[in-house]
């Protein structure tokens, strides 16, 4: 005899597996009606619908970073899909499985979705090969397979060409516009183990190190919850990993720094790692090589920072040719001192290091009032702002429209207003 309520169980706890937090961004209403009902069908739950917008995107991930299983995009109207999605990928959370649909019949771009952990759906489709399709993404996000595993955080590493140039200060701001303009979760490591200014350059009152010597909890113990537990909060979205070094030898700290930030690579989208010149170790390039996305290199116009900085690009240029990784290299000028003499300018460095200067940070006096003072740069519109923000879009592979200063454009419009001579 059926028992009508053991039948009932068992159907809302299979609902309940099947059933997950998912939210689809629609260019199209038959993609979207599309959706809706696969959902329906299968007892997918109810994804959320919002249009294919910048400006809904954003609105969506600044507070749905954690409570968010699927994601579904439709680029059917977009011309290049693999570049879009690169662009919106430091966005959505890598925890979530990734959904693409296109109308871009190519095997080339399957691929290069594949590499960035996305499945991919040809439209049109129907709703049986839709549903199917469906019910093996959502076997794999509960199964903890699939391509969304391999998804992982973007590790950037900035690095300062000698102690002095900025590397500090130009990581916290960079940590904390990448996190306002992406809205993803953020993580910030401090690799001066001993005397460190990082509390300071983000306006923290209580700066508690994690002294690993006095943890419970040993390194080969750590998971993801023990690791996560470990970071300080510096506000929404932006965390901070700090290991006290003070009765530590410093190959152990950045051993347990680097054992953290591993862990939590589906956790963060964007990690950003200070490493100043005044840190009392050797770089390992070839470490660099293989666990960082992007490297910024800082120098100031000195002779010796340039030196030390062309040592650096050419030790990770043969480091790299050794790699199967090869990471991408962005050389930050930061003139923060008043022009004397022995200063060099950009067209020298340019010529003596072969490359480019990706950034060129202009000298501002009013740097350290602000930071004193509690202001932050994201709230402002001044050039030491704009350079941070030009930066934020390098690293992460798109343009980034600056603000003009509101004053600024009524000086130049008065200017352009007044009789030549």
């Amino acid at each position: 005899m059926l028992d009508l309520t053991e039948a009932l169980k068992s159907t809302q706890t299979a609902d309940e597996t099947l059933g997950l937090g998912s939210v689809l961004f629609y260019q199209s209403e038959h993609c979207r009606d599309l959706v809706k009902e696969v959902f329906r069908f299968d007892a997918l739950g109810e994804p959320e619908l919002r249009q294919m917008k910048a400006s809904s995107w954003g609105e969506f991930f600044a507070t749905n970073q954690l409570n968010i299983d699927m994601v579904l995009i439709e680029l059917t109207e977009c011309e290049d899909v693999v570049t879009r999605m690169a662009e919106l990928a430091p966005q959505i959370p890598n925890t979530a499985s990734v959904i693409v649909i296109g109308k871009e019949d190519a095997i080339s771009t399957i691929r290069s979705l594949k590499e960035m952990g996305f499945y991919y759906v040809f439209w049109p489709v129907v709703k049986s090969e839709l549903s199917d399709f469906m019910r093996h993404v959502v076997k794999n996000h509960h199964g903890g397979k699939g391509l969304g595993k391999e998804r992982k955080a973007k590790r950037i590493a900035v690095v300062g060409s000698k102690g002095g140039v900025g590397a500090s200060l130009l990581s916290c701001e960079l940590a904390r516009f990448l996190r306002k303009e992406t809205q993803s979760r953020v993580m910030l490591v401090d690799h001066n183990y001993t005397d460190s200014n990082l509390d300071v350059l983000l306006g923290m009152d209580d700066y508690p190190k994690i002294d690993m010597s006095k943890s419970s909890v040993q390194l080969t113990q750590l998971d993801e919850d023990s690791a996560h537990s470990m970071l300080l909060k510096v506000n929404d979205g932006l965390s901070l990993l700090a290991i006290d070094g003070e009765k530590t030898a410093v190959t152990e700290c950045l051993k347990e720094s680097d054992a953290v930030a591993s862990l939590l690579l589906r956790r963060f989208n964007l990690i950003v790692e200070d490493f100043s010149a005044s840190v009392p170790f050797a770089i390992d390039y070839k470490q660099f090589c293989e666990n960082y996305d992007t490297v910024v290199v800082v120098a100031d116009p000195t002779v010796s920072s340039i030196r030390s900085a062309k040592r650096m690009l050419h030790s990770l240029d043969m480091a790299a040719r050794l790699s199967l990784k090869t990471p991408r290299t962005l050389l930050v000028l930061n003139q923060h001192r008043t022009f004397r003499d022995g200063i060099l300018y950009k067209n020298e460095i340019e010529k003596e290091l072969a490359r480019v200067v990706d950034v060129e940070v202009a000298y501002d006096k009013t740097i350290p009032a602000t930071l004193l003072s509690g202001k932050r740069f994201i709230d402002l519109n001044g050039k030491f702002s704009a350079k941070v923000l030009m930066l934020s879009g390098l690293v992460l592979g798109r343009s980034i429209e600056v603000k003009a200063n509101p004053l600024q454009q009524l000086l130049t419009k008065l200017t352009s207003l007044l009789p030549k001579k």
